[in-house]
């Protein structure tokens, strides 16, 4: 079983020390339920190993993994700084009064609203995507009375040999300004003459979900030739280096060797760039990584109620659950693999091979294509692991199934963060024309 779990006297299922029977009784299914002490393990992780390698460093919590109000407030605690890639994941953050000198702020096409909102409240580390980027920001910038921080994100044009829709490093990238014919180079220099702009560094993120070291290394090697070449050219130091994220973590307990541990990550890109610079004269940058589903997917479950059961005589035998694709998407979109348990009878007989499959008018809605369980019945909780990253945060309502609610485990006990939504979640916001004389207003006053 990955993560903190284990099978009571019941023969129930435990998460952190709470039985998934009581919490799917008590809140609900489906539900996304979090061990907290799991995922303050994994950023206290980064942060000590980081700190036993290298001198000056930041660990940003990549945001689109998944976040909410609870996570925020929790990554403040633990000192982290908080990658943002929209105007309302920065909105969530600001909300819950995250520091804005800790706020990163991504994405490729951020929106003159997006823009003047964040640069109007603060932030720690403007990443400019493009050169119209740049000149918009130009502008934009002399209305505030403080510089702007910013990076800027390169492709440094390696493959990071993952699933082609999470590899985004690559020359050929939506993301980022390539090296080749000088555009990274020349983006830089015209920020340097904008004197309400404070160039600090460079950033690149080559994908997610990568299982070996090589291509963080070789992205370092190459981020940081860039930083000499243009030491050399322009006489000027960039100061900081982001190396983005993307360590991949195992869906099953068959892929637990797999995937460089955390302290491994951190160990090696510290002694590579420390390494690159001594062999170039080239002054220690501060160094940052941006860490999501490392920090958050092995603390992450889903559990869901099975209901109907057919069977289709020598061919299949399908377990449907009272959720799918609206609250996992990952299986249809990346053919990604999990593993399940039933919850309330883990250790059972009669083992079967099912599909286990959601409620959508989809034949692709399917969340695990082949899998053994103990006889699936009516009623079963199933409990699928390792969904805590990119499973909230691509949460649709689809078919209008509202989205699931989200669970904190600590201390053995369960605590509502995000409450499930309702029916009237999928009215609220609609807008009616009224009869004549009649003002436009919501349905339910």
């Amino acid at each position: 079983m990955l993560g903190n779990k284990r099978v009571n006297g019941k023969n129930h299922l435990e998460i952190a020390g709470v039985d998934v029977v009581e919490i799917a009784e008590k809140m609900g299914t489906p539900l996304y339920v979090f061990d907290e002490e799991l995922i303050r393990s994994a950023m206290r992780e980064y942060q000590t190993t980081f700190a036993s390698h290298y001198p000056d460093f930041a660990v940003a919590y990549a945001g689109k993994a998944f976040l909410c109000s609870a996570m925020c407030q929790l990554v403040n605690e633990e000192g982290l700084w908080l990658d943002v890639v929209s105007g309302g994941e920065y909105y969530v953050v600001r909300m819950n009064d995250f520091p804005v000198e800790r706020i990163l702020f991504h994405g490729n096409n951020k929106t003159e609203e997006e823009r003047r909102y964040v640069l109007k409240e603060g932030v720690g580390r403007w990443v400019v995507d493009s050169e119209i980027e740049l000149e918009w920001l130009a502008e934009e910038a002399k209305e505030v009375k403080r510089k702007v921080p910013v990076f800027f994100r390169l492709t440094p044009g390696v493959d990071p040999h993952t699933h082609v829709y999470i590899t985004t490093g690559t020359v050929d990238s939506k993301f980022g300004l390539p090296l080749i014919e000088g555009i990274a180079e020349r983006a830089i220099k015209r920020a340097l003459a904008i004197p309400h702009l404070e160039v600090m560094g460079v950033h690149c993120h080559i994908g997610s979900q990568i299982d070996t070291l090589e291509p963080f290394l070789k992205a370092a090697e190459v981020m940081l030739h860039f930083m000499y070449d243009f030491s050399k050219k322009y006489g000027y130091f960039l100061q900081e280096l982001d190396l983005g994220g993307g360590l991949g973590v195992p869906y099953l307990d068959s892929d637990r060797d797999r995937f460089p541990s955390i302290s491994a990550y951190g160990r090696a890109i510290s002694e590579k760039v420390k390494e690159i610079c001594t062999v170039l004269s080239y002054p220690l940058p501060r160094l940052f990584v941006e860490p999501g589903r490392s920090i958050v997917n092995l603390a992450g479950s889903t559990l869901y109620q099975i209901g109907t059961i057919k069977e289709i005589p020598g061919v299949k035998k399908y377990v449907a659950v009272d959720g799918g694709m609206t609250d996992n998407p990952r299986h249809i979109l990346y053919g990604a693999k999990y593993q399940a348990w039933v919850g309330n009878r883990v250790q059972g007989e009669n083992v079967e091979r099912v599909a286990v499959v959601g409620k959508c008018c989809e034949s692709g809605d399917v969340l695990i294509p082949e899998i053994d369980l103990p006889s699936p019945r009516p009623g079963d909780i199933l409990v699928v692991e390792g969904t805590g990253a990119y499973n909230y945060s691509m949460a649709s309502n689809y078919n209008m199934i509202p989205r699931p609610g989200v669970v904190f485990l600590r201390g053995g006990k369960a605590e509502l963060v995000v409450r499930p939504e309702s029916f009237y979640d999928l009215i609220r916001k609609d807008l009616v024309t009224q009869s004549e004389g009649e003002e436009e207003g919501p349905i339910h006053g």
